[in-house]
């Protein structure tokens, strides 16, 4: 359904899956962050002190723009409390709960983190583990971070030749 609070979890849902962005990112965006225009975010990401652009999905542009016009967002959080005054800002647990609620409704056990991890292993399998380029969208400082993602789809890739090795032995 097209209801107030479900164009607000989709603009969630589209931040954390099409965008990668952390929770802490998430709840300190606010409106004035967002240019339709330009079609860019300006984040404050971890441990930074200074926004940055990133761009957005067409998805994510067409999620925040419903649910900014549902909710007559026009300046300050970005994301609110529902249940509370509306100038104070949605918290990360908040968000966790939102989305948790939502991810159990549908039947999947995920946790909130796992978009992020979702995120950055699609793009490292689609950029042929260029972990420079990569990185441009995940926001990691350390390339050493985005290794340990591409050390495991590697080594997931080879699985099927690594058992190829034992077929011939049988227990039975």
């Amino acid at each position: 359904e097209r209801t107030k609070q479900n164009l607000r979890l989709k603009a969630i849902i589209a931040l954390l899956l099409y965008q990668g962005m952390r929770q802490i990112e998430i709840v300190r965006l606010n409106v004035e962050d967002i240019d339709f225009a330009t079609k860019r975010a300006y984040v404050l990401g971890k441990g930074r002190n200074d926004k940055e652009p990133i761009h957005l999905h067409p998805e994510t542009v067409n999620a925040l723009h419903g649910y900014i016009k549902a909710y007559r967002k026009a300046h300050g959080a970005l994301f609110t409390p529902i249940t509370r005054q509306p100038a104070e800002r949605l918290t990360t647990r908040g968000l966790r709960k939102i989305v948790h609620q939502a991810l159990s409704r549908a039947g999947i056990e995920k946790t909130v983190h796992g978009f992020r991890h979702y995120y950055t292993t699609k793009l490292i399998q689609t950029y042929k583990g260029d972990l420079l380029r990569v990185a441009c969208y995940t926001r990691h400082r350390s390339i050493e971070m985005l290794q340990v993602y591409n050390d495991s789809i590697l080594e997931e890739a080879d699985l099927p030749r690594y058992y190829a090795v034992f077929e011939s032995i049988n227990l039975s």
